[in-house]
Parts: C-alpha cells; sequence; structure tokens
C-alpha cells in the first residue's frame, strides 16, 4: 500500500486542517520526547489505533505498510539494545514503538487529509516567515508536493525493481551488502523518472495558469467548531505531557 489521502466521513475527516495538522505534529513529539516507558508507550498506541478504527480509517492497510520499515525497526532496535555488556529488551521495544508510533501518526494524518488541506495547512504554518521575506507560498507547494508524490516514487521503485527481477538481476536474495550493491542501479532510473515527473508537473500548472504569487480564493472556508478547539487544547497538553516527561 502507498499511504495517500482516502475519502471518509467520520469524525476524523471532520477537523479542521489546522487541527489534524497540529495534532499529527502532537503525536509526533510526544513519540519522539517522551520518557514514560514501554508500558504506557504501548497503552497510548493501542488508544491512538482504536480511535483509528473508530475513525473507519484502512487500518488493516496502514499496518501491512509498516513491513517497508522493518529494515529500519531491526537495526534501530539492535543499536538501542546492545547496552553494556548485554541485550536489554526494554530499550529495544521502545524504540520500535517510538518508530512505529510516529509512522502510524503520518500514515494516519496522510489518509484523512486531502491535497488542498495539506496546502492550506502548509501555507498557514510558513506565514509566518513572510515577515522575514521568505517565499511562504513556494514553501508550503514544495512540502505538499514532495508529500505527494513520495509515494508515487515509491510505487516506482517497485516497478523498476520488479522488472530488473524479471530480466535475472538478484534484488534481495543475497547478503546485505550484495543487496545494498543491487540497490543502486535502481537509484538511476528513478531519478530519471522523477525529473521527468517534475518537468511534467511544471507544464501542467504552468498550462493551467497556475500562480503562486497571485491572489488566490478558496472553494471551501474552514472554520473551528467546538471539537476542533477541543482536540486543539487536547494537543497541547500532548506536548506538554511529553516535554515535562523529559525534563
Amino acid at each position: 500500500m502507498q499511504l495517500g489521502y482516502q475519502p471518509g466521513n467520520s469524525f476524523l475527516y471532520a477537523f479542521n486542517p489546522l487541527v489534524k495538522g497540529v495534532l499529527c505534529l502532537a503525536a509526533i513529539m510526544f513519540f519522539s520526547l517522551n520518557s514514560f516507558g514501554v508500558a504506557l508507550m504501548a497503552g497510548i498506541l493501542a488508544a491512538m489505533l482504536l480511535t483509528a478504527w473508530l475513525g473507519r480509517l484502512p487500518l488493516k492497510e496502514i499496518l501491512l505498510s509498516i513491513k517497508k520499515i522493518a529494515v529500519l525497526l531491526l537495526i534501530v532496535s539492535l543499536v538501542q539494545g546492545f547496552r553494556g555488556n548485554g541485550f536489554e529488551l526494554e530499550p529495544a521495544f521502545e524504540a520500535i514503538l517510538r518508530i512505529v508510533g510516529v509512522f502510524l501518526v503520518a500514515g494516519f494524518y496522510l489518509v484523512v487529509s486531502p491535497q488542498s488541506e495539506l496546502m492550506y495547512f502548509w501555507e498557514v504554518v510558513f506565514r509566518p516567515l513572510s515577515f522575514f521575506r521568505l517565499p511562504a507560498r513556494e514553501l508550503a507547494l514544495v512540502m505538499v508536493i514532495a508529500v505527494r508524490f513520495l509515494p508515487v516514487m515509491l510505487a516506482e521503485i517497485d516497478r523498476i525493481r520488479m522488472a530488473q527481477t524479471a530480466r535475472g538481476a538478484r534484488l534481495g536474495k543475497a547478503g546485505i551488502f550484495s543487496t545494498a550493491a543491487a540497490i543502486m542501479p535502481l537509484m538511476i532510473p528513478t531519478l530519471a523518472q522523477a525529473i521527468i515527473r517534475a518537468e511534467e508537473l511544471a507544464e501542467a500548472m504552468e498550462a493551467r495558469g497556475y500562480r503562486v504569487a497571485g491572489v488566490r480564493t478558496r472553494y471551501q472556508q474552514y472554520t473551528f467548531k467546538p471539537a476542533d478547539i477541543m482536540a486543539g487544547i487536547f494537543a497541547i497538553l500532548t506536548i506538554s505531557a511529553a516535554i515535562y516527561s523529559r525534563l
């Protein structure tokens, strides 16, 4: 599965785009900074999965996508586990929970946020940079395009890998170093496809008269509802708890 927006009508989709982004950032900061231990983090992760299930998100597909970072989880757990004279399970599990939590939060956010909401959120986030004469809207556009094309490029890598495997290339059938060397030929065609897609996107935007610097209007006006205010307060409390536990 390539994580991306999937239409829905649950309460998770109804939040204001700013609240969705703040909740995502708060959850990422929580899993990155907190020092509550393995048991409490596992309970919070379970509560987050229950909330996603109640919000009718494609939970099974998102969980299956974790296998894409299985090697990263293994490496991080080994690095964090080997301390002193032996291997400690608690630091290894804690590192895994942190990475899985951040990955799931990002996946949930991308599933419930269409491209227009992502653009709106990043425009508001980068708006203070305009006081320093920095192109806030251009930076927001770069962020949205990067998020939008990351799943596309991952799918492109899979297609190139399958094509090379069909031609007799041995990818992933040898040791770690041989596999790493075999992955290098995937990078050149992937980079070439990325450049082609960037040119096509630029031509399509220009043909449609898109101008970043122009005065733009919005078809949908976002407002704050009581649920958004409560969710924002929850995000602030989450960040405060993570920082307090670290201090």
